[in-house]
C-alpha cells in the first residue's frame, strides 16, 4: 500500500482507512510503536501486556484441563 503523509499542525500525518486497521485490530485507543530501520517505518500495534498475561493464564489453564483431549483430537 502506498500512502503519502498530510500536513496536521506543524507536522505530517500517515493516513490508514478503518477498514485496514479493523482487519488488524487497531482502533484509535490502540497504542501503537513506530520504528525506522534505514528508509523503511515500521508502525506496530503495541503490545499491552495486561492482556497478553491474561491470555497466556487461560491458554495454560485450557492446556491443563484438556490438553490430552486436545492432542487426541489432533491425532
Amino acid at each position: 500500500m502506498i500512502q503519502k503523509l498530510h500536513k496536521h499542525h506543524d507536522g505530517l500525518a500517515l493516513v490508514i482507512d478503518r477498514a485496514t486497521l479493523a482487519a488488524h485490530g487497531i482502533d484509535e485507543e490502540t497504542p501503537v510503536e513506530v520504528a525506522f530501520s534505514g528508509t523503511t517505518m515500521i508502525v506496530t500495534a503495541s503490545i499491552d501486556l495486561k492482556r497478553k498475561a491474561l491470555f497466556e493464564r487461560a491458554l495454560a489453564l485450557t492446556h491443563d484441563r484438556f490438553g490430552l483431549t486436545l492432542q487426541k483430537l489432533a491425532e
